[in-house]
């Protein structure tokens, strides 16, 4: 059983919910459920008053956590012998890290994954009051670009930028055959909504993005994809329901690549900064720099 702490609210979590800030700073697997409990009879103070679960706290105020029984398990380490995943860093600075995700490894831990970015990055800053976030996702076997917020105020700013569209996002894809996107094209479809844990599918959602094949060799169409909405499989389900599934996406149409999916986040622009990243593709499925070094710009030119 542990002691009454009182912590200080750091820089880093400061804006949270009373709720998530405990979540976090807890010890062990503490339900939601008896952290509400702590905060409506009590036992939770900030700066020595009751508060609310949703209410926000901010750098600098003290906050009394109650007695409880620790979970004294440590956590599960990724065994470095036994993955082969490089996770490297693109940029960091004292708000935003930008990593490199390798085809194959998982963005957040699931069910029968003993490795994952998410993993990685608690591996990393654990011994810091706001462990970073991620500020989005991509599919296990897609490769490219991933955005980490090191405070909660910026992860919530990367948020609103996403959802007002202001963060450009390009893709890079391989699939067989060749398209009519000689120039920028719009595709739009209806894509069925995410399914939650079992439960019927939601409402139907639009899915819009921009295309254009940059380049063609071998029977092969090098497609960059502009993605305006970000739905679930959106750029494979999009490709494949027009004949042209991304090259080893086994799930929607073509295994052939013999290295995986070969889907790649290439770039993300926002706030005036823009990060590249090459995919990591071998041999005929290569990319020349020369071939994408404009693309960003010209996307954003003709859209």
């Amino acid at each position: 059983m542990t002691q009454v702490q009182k912590v200080r609210v750091a820089e880093a979590e400061s804006g949270q919910k009373l709720v998530q800030f405990l979540s976090r700073r807890v010890e062990g697997r503490i339900p939601r459920s008896a952290l509400m409990r702590w905060i409506r009879t009590g036992q939770v103070r900030v700066d020595r008053s009751r508060s609310k679960p949703f209410d926000r706290v901010f750098a600098g105020q003290e906050i009394r956590i109650p007695p409880y029984q620790a979970d004294s398990s440590e956590p599960i380490a990724p065994a470095r012998d036994a993955n082969p995943f490089v996770l490297s860093t693109v940029y960091e600075d004292s708000r935003l890290l930008v990593l490199a995700k390798p085809p194959g490894l998982a963005t957040q831990p699931g069910s029968g994954l003993n490795d994952s970015v998410h993993d990685r990055i608690a591996a990393r800053f654990g011994s810091h009051s706001w462990q970073p976030s991620l500020v989005h996702r991509l599919d296990k076997e897609t490769s490219g670009l991933l955005l980490v917020a090191k405070s909660y105020a910026y992860l919530q700013h990367l948020h609103r930028l996403w959802k007002k569209g202001d963060v450009t996002k390009v893709y890079l894809a391989w699939v067989p055959g060749s398209g009519p996107w000689k120039a920028w094209s719009k595709l739009t479809d209806t894509l069925p909504g995410p399914e939650h844990k079992g439960r019927r599918p939601a409402k139907s959602v639009k899915a819009e993005s921009w295309v254009k094949i940059i380049y063609e060799k071998d029977g092969l169409s090098l497609v960059a994809v502009r993605l305006i909405t970000g739905r679930k499989h959106q750029i494979r389900l999009q490709l494949a329901t027009r004949g042209l599934p991304v090259l080893g996406d086994q799930k929607y149409g073509d295994d052939r690549s013999g290295q995986g999916l070969l889907l790649h986040a290439y770039s993300l622009r926002f706030d005036g900064l823009c990060f590249e990243l090459l995919p990591p593709w071998k041999g005929r499925f290569q990319v020349p720099k020369e071939l994408v070094q404009d693309l960003h710009c010209e996307c954003l030119e003709e859209n």
